[in-house]
């Protein structure tokens, strides 16, 4: 081998590896930033290869970034630093690049292996290599010169190893504090996205922000996919871009969900209401041009990884031109780790860090859920020790809440809700019967700390005085006309819709039957007493003034017995045209000692022995205010 070949990548790894280096180059900027100023030019053994990474330096050099593949500022590169007039180099630049954007399409299209992390970690461990090599044969120089006696020599070849020690490594050293300050304090910080549940949108001080991450753990068919929803429905009613990815529901399933929010038509209802749905989702349509958008995506839940995910995205904001400002992903559970091992806990961690990265790489907020284990199933709350698998997944969120339901309270449409972990608010609180209904899509947490905030300003509010005022007027109706409005509802019961008053003039069209029904139901006034009460003007005539006596000094009035009457009265004509539901209901017919037989029907107003008193009276000053209205 000579000496132009024995260092470069072809000697160590081989012809093809230097074309899947420039490759990660042109499509990993993160990558290519850290890794080209440790890259050397004699590295390259392809004339091209190695042209086309002077031009990169050249275009650095310039521009202060890396160029890419995908905003085709390679091609821009290209255009500025070719040598001129040689048209041969010019379509041989331009050829090893169309080659590597043809393998790229085939590793996002799953035609091929992707293994630019391979390759990454191939090139750092090479650069490694070199650079020992390159200190090696400084301190061989510095010895046989006899310099490497000397305290600067020895400290530089120190600060040398260290150096190359940390080559590759992905360790954030941090900064100092006063670095960035006029970033770090500027007005939209995190840029946050509300969820459209008040109470979360106060505590998460608007939703979660940039490069964020909110996790659900909920059992299964309690609502986490009402409730991921919710929150993308409420991101697109703010005209922002959002993906809603789905595994186990179908795509007409979830748009059937968002539907149900813009109509307020249950779900279950919806094709009853077909056309006023139909009416609604086509406004909502027309009224959201050009004005963000929801796309809902539905993943296979075999062999899906989170790479697999992030290629999609990238393709489809290539296509489209569309950068997403939120991404809801239903659910975590169904994800397999890009990264091969039987260990579910640690596939289950390789997760969750990715789709924290994907949130970070985006620079996007990003909402997902993950299911307990059994023993969240019918729990008044569920805590962080009972979701399934890792617990490390709940140190990686920003923001960590439960929703767990009892029996009962899946019967009432509540929830109790718990906010595990938040990285910017209070955490460990909670909030009992929540509204969580999944058939109209209301998620409603009320609670009394957070009634002056913004979410609930327009909400009315009662308060003591309020209270009061109300229970006041309740106990005025209880004392003086509680027993007229429950007769007016028994007038409903007997005469139907037929509205009438009991007056001297307005008793034609009635029957004897009705209006010794209605007589005796309401009052329990004799049959023979009927007549002489309608014409009895001096009790019809009534000012409208009531009065209130004290019933101890109301003689005994009993109604315990009803004269017979014909057994006739109760037989309906066809005449009479009144159905069954109008004649009160008979409740039992007894032998008198004379032999005859008695009616008493069932009065739903008969007060219990101990209130007797009271009925009496009220029954006595019925006898003398026969005009009953209804309003």
């Amino acid at each position: 081998m000579s000496d132009n070949l024995e260092n470069t990548l072809t000697a160590y790894l081989g012809p093809e590896f230097q074309q899947k280096l420039m490759w990660q180059l042109l499509v990993e900027p993160e990558f290519a930033e850290k890794t080209i100023p440790q890259l050397a030019v004699e590295y390259f053994d392809d004339p091209y290869l190695k042209k086309l990474f002077i031009i990169i330096l050249e275009y650095i050099k310039e521009y202060e970034k890396v160029p890419n593949m995908q905003n085709l500022s390679i091609h821009q590169a290209i255009n500025k630093y070719k040598t001129p007039n040689n048209p041969i180099e010019e379509e041989s630049l331009f050829a090893v690049i169309r080659r590597l954007q043809l393998w790229n399409e085939r590793i996002l299209n799953k035609e091929m292996l992707h293994d630019g992390d391979v390759v990454q970690k191939t090139t750092n461990d090479f650069i490694k290599q070199q650079e020992y090599r390159k200190l090696g044969e400084y301190i061989i120089a510095k010895t046989k010169s006899g310099d490497i006696k000397q305290k600067y020599t020895l400290g530089h070849i120190e600060e040398k190893v260290q150096k190359i020690m940390h080559i590759g490594d992905d360790e954030d050293y941090g900064i100092e504090v006063t670095d960035n300050i006029e970033r770090v304090l500027r007005k939209e910080f995190r840029q946050t996205i509300p969820t459209g549940v008040g109470v979360i949108d106060v505590l998460t001080g608007g939703g979660l922000g940039k490069g964020e991450i909110g996790v659900i753990l909920t059992p299964s068919g309690v609502g986490k996919t009402t409730l991921l929803t919710k929150i993308a429905n409420t991101a697109y009613e703010e005209d922002k871009n959002v993906l809603q990815i789905v595994f186990e529901d179908t795509v007409e399933q979830i748009q059937r969900k968002h539907f149900t929010i813009w109509s307020k038509v249950p779900l279950s209802q919806i094709d009853e209401n077909n056309d006023y749905v139909k009416e609604r989702a086509y406004k909502k349509a027309n009224d959201k041009k050009s004005k963000g958008h929801l796309i809902v995506r539905r993943f296979s839940q075999e062999n899906t990884t989170m790479m697999d995910i992030r290629n999609w995205i990238v393709r489809y904001q290539k296509k489209f031109g569309i950068k997403f400002d939120l991404v809801v992903l239903d659910y975590l559970d169904c994800l397999d780790s890009h990264k091969k091992t039987s260990d579910r806990n640690e596939a289950e961690l390789v997760i969750i860090k990715s789709f924290e990265s994907m949130a970070s790489d985006f620079d996007i907020p990003a909402w997902t859920a993950i299911q307990s284990n059994r023993s969240g199933f019918d729990a008044e709350f569920v805590e962080a020790y009972q979701s399934g698998g890792n617990i490390k997944r709940v140190q990686k969120a920003h923001f960590f809440m439960s929703v767990a339901k009892t029996p009962a309270q899946k019967e009432a449409h509540l929830a109790n809700i718990r906010i595990i972990k938040a990285r910017f608010a209070q955490d460990g609180q909670t909030f009992t019967d929540c509204i969580f209904n999944n058939d109209t899509m209301d998620i409603i947490i009320d609670d009394a700390r957070y009634s002056n905030t913004k979410a609930f300003r327009e909400l009315k509010k009662y308060g003591d005085e309020d209270i009061n005022r109300v229970e006041k007027l309740a106990d005025s109706y209880n004392q003086n006309i509680i027993h007229t409005k429950v007769s007016e509802v028994l007038i409903d019961k007997t005469v139907g819709d037929e509205k009438f008053t009991i007056d001297n003039n307005e008793t034609e069209g009635l029957t004897d039957k009705i209006k010794y029904a209605f007589g005796n139901v309401l009052n329990k006034i004799p049959i023979d007493d009927f007549e002489k009460r309608k014409t009895n003007t001096e009790l019809l005539d009534w000012s409208g003034e009531t009065f209130t006596e004290n019933s101890s000094e109301l003689p005994e009035v009993t109604f315990d017995i009803i004269p017979p009457i014909d057994e006739k009265l109760l037989e309906l004509d066809e005449k009479d045209d009144i159905s069954s539901e109008k004649i009160p209901k008979i409740n039992k017919i007894e032998e008198i000692n004379t032999g005859e037989k008695q009616i008493i029907f069932d009065d739903p107003d008969e007060p219990p022995i101990e209130h007797q008193s009271v009925f009496q009276m009220l029954n006595k000053i019925g006898l003398t205010q026969s005009v009953v209205k209804k309003e």
